[in-house]
């Protein structure tokens, strides 16, 4: 997916005012151009980490010619305040002029007497940090990409006004204080987005929990820059953890349930209990062997051939199970092959093959981010998810693989954390 990219902004040209006995008088020989330098946001906004490399962004929030402009945040309730700075060439300025903000839905930043300073072969203009007359609706989540603020200029003490410039910010409204950081919970730029961006205007927690989960009902998951986010593609990935998922936009399990997790907690919803470690419940066959791997929709069950062990027939071997370009299985034989299925995070044919996988629970629903799919119960998941269980064990270099799609052969155990 493409970045969106902020045009450039159109410089307007004024007439020129210049002051006579105390008069402030139009002059038609010569004209200003005042244009936007930098905007501060201020008043309680909130701290946004990188995807890249996880430091925190730093003022100033608009620059002239910057492409990407730092992102802002703020809890409703709150009113952001704001700071610019401004650019004026001309031949003959007044002493001072007045400057306004205007944002959207009728928030505005007040009008103030701006003294005009000499800087070099032009002036400079500081508007100061003033807090908006409106603050953002409480107890409701909001998403503005972007945050507009229009610069008017008056030069006859506020009774006509005249475009000047705008700033353009992508900026976050949470419904209640994030919660702290702990752990691999970090306050990432892409959850701020995803979070905002699919709770607009919910307030409460079930309609939130439900709006950030439809990103990732049809296995589009997108970041802030709108980006693919992928799950297990290609099916060699290492990256275990949020922070690693958001820098490479390529991870395992554990890295999208941690990821929908941090949407909720950034919009101050609490859950405990949330975070499920699953695995085949400890169980043996065919001479001891631990049953603990499963296999994920769809494999293609072929002739049985593996003998010696009637309860799981089927028999795949292998020496190197994902050589490269680790876009596929490899195996020497093969009673089971690997399908299309379950299709994952923007990844039409994820890992499929494992020993255990880490989910969601909130309010009793099993939520699998990394599928976009849900659950009812634990004991629901074989069925509706998997096409097998299996063991392994290894002789002479080669790995033998046994599987059976009986999938009342064994259960799912849970281990259940806090994230």
């Amino acid at each position: 997916m493409n970045k969106i990219l902020f045009p450039q902004l159109a410089t307007v040209l004024f007439t020129c005012l210049t002051a006579f006995s105390g008069k402030v008088v139009a002059q038609d020989f010569s004209y200003a151009s005042i244009s936007a330098q930098t905007a501060i946001f201020t008043g309680g906004n909130l701290p946004i980490r990188r995807d890249e490399g996880g430091s925190f962004y730093g003022p100033p929030h608009w620059e002239v010619d910057n492409v990407d402009q730092v992102p802002v945040a703020y809890v409703s309730g709150d009113a952001p305040r704001v700071y610019a700075t401004f650019k004026m060439e001309c031949e003959n300025v007044p002493d001072s002029l007045w400057m306004r903000g205007v944002g959207p839905e009728g928030m505005t930043f007040a009008p103030q007497m701006i003294n005009v300073e000499p800087a070099g072969d032009a002036y400079s203009l500081y508007y100061p940090s003033t807090t908006a007359g409106l603050a953002f609706e409480a107890d409701i989540a909001r998403f503005f990409k972007p945050f507009n603020i229009g610069w008017d200029v008056s030069f006859d003490g506020g009774l006509t006004w005249r475009p000047a410039d705008t700033t353009r910010n992508t900026l976050y409204v949470t419904r209640s204080a994030p919660q702290p950081e702990a752990g691999h919970f970090k306050w990432y730029h892409s959850v701020y987005d995803i979070s905002c961006r699919n709770a607009n205007s919910q307030s409460s927690d079930t309609d939130i929990i439900a709006a950030v989960w439809s990103e990732f009902t049809d296995q589009v998951v997108l970041n802030y820059a709108d980006d693919s986010l992928h799950y297990y593609s290609p099916k060699n990935t290492v990256n275990t953890n949020l922070g690693a998922l958001l820098n490479a936009r390529n991870a395992q399990c554990y890295t999208f349930a941690q990821l929908f997790l941090s949407t909720i907690k950034i919009q101050g919803v609490v859950r405990t209990n949330n975070y499920v470690y699953i695995t085949p419940v400890y169980s043996t066959a065919c001479g001891g062997n631990s049953v603990n791997r499963f296999l994920v929709k769809n494999w293609e069950y072929g002739e049985a051939t593996g003998a010696g062990c009637a309860e799981y027939p089927y028999e795949n071997t292998y020496t190197t199970l994902l050589p490269a370009p680790f876009t596929a299985y490899s195996f020497l034989t093969a009673d089971v092959t690997d399908q299309n299925g379950l299709a994952g995070q923007c990844s039409p044919n994820p890992s499929s093959y494992f020993n255990n996988h880490q989910i969601a629970l909130i309010d009793g629903v099993y939520y699998d981010a990394c599928y976009g799919v849900t659950f009812a119960s634990l004991s629901d998941i074989p069925f509706d998810a998997f096409d097998g269980w299996g063991y392994r064990y290894t002789s002479g270099g080669i790995t033998f693989a046994r599987f059976t799609n009986d999938m009342g052969a064994t259960v799912l155990s849970e281990s259940i954390t806090t994230f």
